[in-house]
């Protein structure tokens, strides 16, 4: 494994694993190996790379597409935060991280150049996000930018999003960034899309944070919560509330399969 690629699986785990007092010392092991490899990395690559971004969040979208065709304007409406949008060319010159934040699930979403920027680095980052989202207005041919990405061997099928809510088209998601007509509909599209859970997690004598799930992917069961949190000793079995629970509360072991919004408490022997 090169050094890119132990610096990608670093982030990934980091991206993965909840912080908290219990992953505290984890967490610190694998900043100082992250800065140690990307020291490496950057006496090993000639002029460095053009675009550079870490990885945040509960899951990573980034958004692709040619000139004009209004991405910064659709990060805007997603995130909330302030990509520059011009009337020119090339207006975004590097990639620009926000967060949507979606029922407490917090989604990294990546506004790119257009593809005629950089576009073997933008198409890198595209193979390690979880979704990739194109962006194109009624104009334009989707057709080139699938053949980039199937090129770049980017994994899954892309969210087609298109710029004109006037404008009908099978293929596509359409929404008005100018407006903000279809964008609550996009971002449920995306985290469908992400197949992700909300977990929340109660504490024994307590009630359940319902502010910041614990987020899994889908098909998940209570010993990939386990292990996600990383909980020193051993665990007895949990009690489950919500749409996966026979009833309120219900006793299961390690096996039993979550639901989306499920209430967890774990007890350790």
């Amino acid at each position: 494994m090169g050094v890119e690629e132990k610096i990608k699986a670093i982030e990934d785990e980091m991206g993965r694993t909840q912080y908290h007092k219990g992953t505290e010392h984890h967490f610190g092991k694998l900043r100082a190996r992250l800065a140690h490899l990307r020291k490496l990395a950057g006496q090993h690559r000639k002029g460095g790379a053009r675009f550079s971004v870490r990885k945040s969040g509960d899951a990573t979208v980034i958004l692709i597409g040619e000139n004009f065709v209004g991405k910064s304007s659709i990060f805007n409406r997603l995130t909330g935060a302030h990509s520059k949008v011009g009337d020119h060319p090339f207006t975004t010159q590097k990639i620009i991280p926000g967060i949507m934040n979606y029922g407490g699930v917090q989604i990294q979403v990546l506004d790119t150049p257009a593809l005629g920027l950089g576009e073997a680095e933008i198409l890198s980052f595209a193979s390690i996000a979880d979704l990739v989202v194109i962006v194109c207005d009624s104009s334009k041919n989707i057709s080139g930018v699938m053949r980039d990405l199937e090129r770049a061997k980017v994994a899954g099928v892309p969210l087609v999003v298109i710029n004109k809510c006037d404008v009908e088209w099978g293929g596509g998601f359409c929404v008005s960034a100018l407006t903000g007509e279809g964008i609550e509909g996009l971002k449920e599209e995306v985290y469908r899309r992400l197949r992700l859970l909300r977990v929340y997690l109660k504490p024994k004598r307590g009630e359940a944070d319902r502010n910041r799930p614990l987020v899994v992917k889908e098909g998940s069961a209570v010993k990939d919560v386990w292990e996600k949190l990383r909980l020193k000793g051993e665990m007895e079995y949990a009690l489950v509330w919500g749409s996966s629970a026979k009833f309120p509360g219900q006793k299961v072991g390690a096996d039993h399969v979550l639901k989306d919004g499920d209430v967890l408490t774990i007890t350790m022997r």
